[in-house]
């Protein structure tokens, strides 16, 4: 059975107090970015330009697959000649394929990684500094293999200057203002009621 209300005098009755608002003027919290600082927009520019330089040397080593096989062919029977020619070509296949896309894989996984930093993940620097390594290292072999012909000088200095620029720019990201930009949380802010 329901409780029924307790019975009031008419005469000592006051009005019930006023209901509370049902909307707050309170704005909620909006987290608000961090602008990027000039160091990192300047190491994001000059990753950038690695890319570039280092998929213009793929493109022009994969265009001049013709010229740089013949080259390679010539250049390890001169050196090995009492190898069969088809073993030969097996080998130039593979270290020609092998530089064109260590070159490729190279640029890709630092692209990849280079998102992650934009987006204030500074752990991914040092695995930037693992892929900058083996990038070194696939220059050493792309230089010695597929910097040969007539665009030997072109695609060397394309893959140097693309692996040059890829350094500086990681070096640029631990410079005092871009580790405190990885360091700060987002700033809240009150939302601006449109």
């Amino acid at each position: 059975m329901p409780l029924a209300p307790p019975r009031v005098d008419e005469d000592d009755s006051t009005p019930p107090p006023a209901r509370p608002p049902m909307s707050d003027d309170t704005k909620p919290p909006v987290l608000r970015k961090i602008p990027v600082p000039r160091v990192v927009k300047v190491a994001r520019t000059f990753w950038v330009l690695s890319f570039v330089l280092g998929g213009a040397a793929v493109l022009i080593a994969f265009l001049s697959r013709n010229t740089l096989i013949v080259e390679l062919t010539d250049t390890l029977g001169r050196l090995a000649p009492g190898y069969d020619p088809a073993e030969v070509e097996s080998l130039v296949n593979v270290i020609y394929w092998a530089s064109i896309v260590g070159l490729a894989l190279g640029i890709t996984i630092e692209a990849v990684l280079l998102a992650f930093i934009l987006n204030r993940r500074g752990g991914a620097r040092w695995l930037q500094l693992l892929v900058l390594a083996l990038h070194a290292g696939v220059v050493l072999v792309a230089s010695a293999f597929i910097a040969i012909g007539d665009w030997s000088v072109v695609i060397e200095l394309l893959i140097l200057g693309g692996l040059a620029l890829a350094v500086v720019a990681w070096v640029l990201c631990f410079g005092p203002r871009a580790n405190r930009w990885f360091r700060l949380k987002d700033e809240a802010q009150l939302a601006a009621l449109g």
